[in-house]
């Protein structure tokens, strides 16, 4: 693909990643064509001035326009819009403190945020005619708006020349323009955080806030594992709509999500305790933006129709999207909300015995937004003007919860579901074939368990369409079995209809039950990932049973499988159990980045280190190519000190066939010799390891730009990277010829040059608790003959699937977050901006000067 011409110069010259924290992130490397559609944000910034910074995406960055008044739904507001330097497209999730002495200080929150979608051409052309015409839909803007760009005419030279990038924006008259009080007023919260723009200052005391009347309210002093729980459900019947002793809240149409922070780390779960953090990237952010760093939440994640009706089959393209691709196209197709009704625990406190009202009361302060999390709303006593809403606005129902009730993880009274429609989940136990455009789908057959076995109760055709279809077929082609796993099939005498296991839930509307038991007037709804198949006990009410009370996991995702099918083998085992990646997950990755990694690896011996059940199990060191090995794969004979002198056998990785063998053996990291096969004696790069230990990660990234300043004065270039734990890794190539005496001798001296200019956080002390608080251990051992160091792209066996992720300098910042380079987010990354490390295989120092300028260097330090 074509290179692009440099967007973010103008972003870089006026920041230092050292100093700010907002994102860098390299060039793009390829061309990204018309631009018809992308994200935006707005946001609120406290800067010298307080004004709205609009941000739309175009090209493959960010076209950003400062306007002092902020955005309008009003058409006859003309709003001001200076077009300012175009900013990366992680902007989109900023939200933070600039520090002072920075390009605009201050606090900048996320006032909202969205998708647009360029109307009347692509936004090129609408930039070149001087007038961009284009759809918001965000949390608060929606519509058609637009861009004109004012000429300037009438004005002195220098006056045209300021005026040169002044546009204004506009509210087209539609559906969603009003003329009432403005925005800026009315919504003046951050969608992400909930926050103020003049709270974001002051994070700490209102979370202290929020934790001291929580700690006041009577909650039990105790640690809530979120991995462990499991939701409490509402009964079918047991109250009316008018009862005093009970609130009312919108029966959503959506999923129940558990969301858990603890620190740095979020997880959402579903109810059947499966991990959906991957699923929902930008609610994870979300979670982590709250002002407490330690909590639980109940709610579900919703998506809405053009309407702003909760709508489950919309949503259903976001359940679908398992592989990382999928889910970053699915969410900019359809945004979703997580609307929490509940707070289980808050700052080592467990809430679940208050009563239900003292819990939502402690979440109003937690989430005092209406954004990507929002409270749902309630009524008190009086449920029937909700349940009235719902009739005419054709949603399903209310929930009725005792005010009093406490939290219990099971089926209880206290809250019970009035449903205005009726839906339920059943098991897929087979489908037919249809006629015409619906050839290869005409229905599924679906049942529900009556005790323990399963029982056919009718089928459905209605709802099902293309996408659907798709989706459906590619799940159930793995589950065909040649008997019906259910009684009282459907099939008639003749027909072709394909049984398969009973693993997938659906949702299903239907109109009631037939005399026979079948359901009536059926359409489908969508897949129901989080729903165990298990509880899936829906029947005419006469053989309604009470469900099990037990809840089980749900298995690992549909994940495609390698086309290696002749060594490959337990492709579906999980290897990282809170993620649900496979061991199949592994080897596509290895698979997929190769091009890029191999180069890395050629001819250099590598150590493995295999986790043959996943990071959680027993692992150990494979210093020697195992029995059984093929005879297409190459090998090295060393004798290495940390195989105690004896002779061993290395693996040398290739090609992509190797890689993937490798992988396939359960070695999750690849650790490399910085020495080929022809010259094993011979250093070609030196390593300085940054292991933070208890420090902040901040200091790590001070460090590292202090190395890089160090660097230059020695004539030598470093190439970072993330260690894919916690720490950062530079990497220092010296060229051909360069003995490991030389360079171990090198890396120290560097190493100690560091220390002591940064000794008030930096530290030669290995042993951490021997460390001064707060510094980092400055690491310079990696470098010697048999010492090896994480291959760059490597998979660390860490929760998360972290990557040890070379990186640009511009990105070795205090917004760098190495929590983000994953298994699944890289390969687009390198798709995006290719390998910034690549320039260390043919980097040529001249290491005499090197040696010269450091002993001058010492003499004056």
């Amino acid at each position: 693909m074509a290179k692009t011409t440099p967007k973010l110069s103008g972003y870089r010259d006026k920041r230092d990643p050292g100093k700010t924290t907002e994102p860098f992130s390299p060039e793009p490397m390829v061309s990204y064509g018309a631009s018809r559609a992308g994200a935006f944000v707005v946001h609120l910034h406290a800067a010298s001035r307080l004004h709205y910074d609009l941000r739309i995406e175009v090209g493959g960055s960010l076209m950003s326009f400062a306007i002092p008044r902020g955005p309008s739904l009003d058409p006859e507001d003309k709003r001001l819009a200076v077009n300012t330097e175009n900013h990366p497209l992680e902007y989109l999730d900023f939200e933070d403190i600039i520090p002072a002495g920075n390009y605009g200080a201050g606090a900048m929150i996320l006032w909202d945020r969205g998708l647009v979608r360029y109307l009347e051409g692509t936004a090129e052309e609408g930039i070149a005619r001087g007038k961009i015409d284009f759809e918001l839909r965000g949390t608060k803007l929606r519509g058609r708006f637009a861009l004109v760009k004012t000429s300037g005419r009438g004005s002195t030279d220098r006056g045209r020349d300021q005026q040169h990038n002044h546009w204004l924006l506009l509210k087209k008259r539609d559906g969603f323009a009003r003329s009432d009080a403005p925005l800026t007023e009315t919504e003046p919260r951050s969608v992400l955080s909930g926050l103020l723009v003049d709270e974001l200052a002051r994070v700490d005391e209102i979370a202290a806030t929020i934790s001291g009347e929580v700690a006041a309210s009577g909650a039990q002093r105790a640690e809530l594992d979120a991995a462990a729980l499991t939701p409490m459900l509402c009964a079918s019947e047991g109250v009316g709509l008018h009862n005093k002793g009970f609130v009312y809240e919108l029966k959503l149409d959506g999923v129940r999500i558990l969301a858990a922070r603890d620190g740095t780390d979020t997880s959402l779960r579903y109810r059947t305790r499966r991990t959906a953090t991957a699923s929902y990237p930008e609610i994870s952010r979300a979670v982590a933006s709250l002002p407490v760093k330690r909590f639980v939440l109940d709610g579900e994640i919703v998506a809405f129709d053009e309407s702003g009706r909760p709508s489950f089959q919309r949503l259903g393209q976001r359940i679908h999207a398992s592989r990382p691709h999928d889910v970053r196209r699915a969410a900019r197709q359809v945004p979703v909300a997580y609307v929490v009704f509940d707070l289980l625990a808050l700052d080592g406190y467990d809430l679940r015995k208050l009563p239900l009202l003292e819990r939502k009361r402690h979440l109003r302060r937690l989430v005092p937004g209406r954004g990507l999390i929002r409270v749902l709303d309630h009524l008190q006593a009086d449920g029937r003007p909700l349940f009235e809403f719902c009739r005419q606005q054709r949603l399903e129902g209310v929930v009725a919860k005792r005010s009093d009730s406490p939290y219990v993880s099971t089926r209880s009274g206290d809250w019970v579901k009035l449903k205005c429609q009726r839906d339920d989940e059943f098991i897929i136990v087979g489908f037919t074939h249809g006629q015409g455009a619906r050839s290869r789908l005409g229905a599924l057959e679906v049942a529900s368990y009556r005790g323990d076995r399963l029982v056919v109760r009718g089928r459905v055709g209605s709802g099902l369409d293309d996408r659907s279809i798709d989706t459906l077929l590619a799940r159930l082609a793995e589950l065909q079995q040649p008997d019906s796993p259910a009684s009282a099939s459907m099939r008639r005498p003749g027909e072709v209809l394909t049984y398969v296991r009973p693993e997938v839930a659906v949702s299903v509307a239907y109109g009631g039950w037939t005399d026979e038991g079948r359901l009536r007037h059926a359409v489908f709804r969508g897949l129901r990932p989080d729903t165990d198949p298990a509880r899936c006990r829906a029947a005419p009410p006469e053989e309604l049973l009470l469900e099990a009370a037990k809840v089980a996991g749900g298995g690992p995702a549909d994940r495609p499988r390698s086309a290696r099918q002749d060594f490959l083998s337990n492709q579906d085992k999980v290897f990282w159990p809170e993620e649900q990646y496979t061991k199949g997950d592994l080897c596509n990755y290895y698979a997929e980045i190769g091009d890029t990694l191999l180069p890395h690896l050629r001819d250099r011996p590598v150590i493995l280190v295999r986790y043959p059940d996943g990071i959680a199990g027993k692992h150990f060191y494979q210093w020697n190519v195992p029995a059984g090995t093929p005879s297409w794969i190459q090998t090295l004979p060393l004798r290495w000190e940390e195989a105690h002198g004896r002779k061993v056998t290395s693996f040398l990785i290739n090609d992509a066939d190797t890689l993937v063998y490798v992988a396939n053996l359960g070695c999750i990291p690849l650790h490399v010799l910085a020495s080929r096969v022809d010259t094993l004696d011979d250093c070609d790069f030196l390593t300085i390891d940054f292991d933070i230990g208890d420090a902040p990660f901040r200091h790590a990234v001070e460090l590292a730009r202090a190395l890089k300043g160090l660097l230059a004065e020695l004539s030598l270039e470093g190439y970072p990277k993330t260690s894919g734990q916690s720490g950062l890794h530079v990497l220092v190539p010296l060229g051909p010829g360069v003995p490991f005496g030389t360079a171990k001798m090198l890396a120290e001296l560097i190493g100690r040059i560091l220390q002591a200019r940064r000794s008030d956080i930096a530290s030669f002390e290995r042993m951490r608790n021997r460390r001064a608080p707060g510094t980092v251990y400055v690491d310079t051992g990696q470098t010697g003959r048999s010492r090896s160091i994480v291959a760059p792209y490597s998979v660390r066996a860490v929760p998360g699937a972290r990557v040890s992720t070379p990186l640009t300098w511009d990105e070795v910042s205090f917004a760098l977050d190495p929590a983000t380079l994953t298994i699944s987010s890289v390969p687009e990354r390198l798709r995006r901006y290719g390998d910034p490390l690549q320039q260390l295989l043919h980097a040529c120092p001249d290491v005499t000067s090197v040696l010269a300028c450091l002993g001058k260097l010492l003499k004056r330090e």
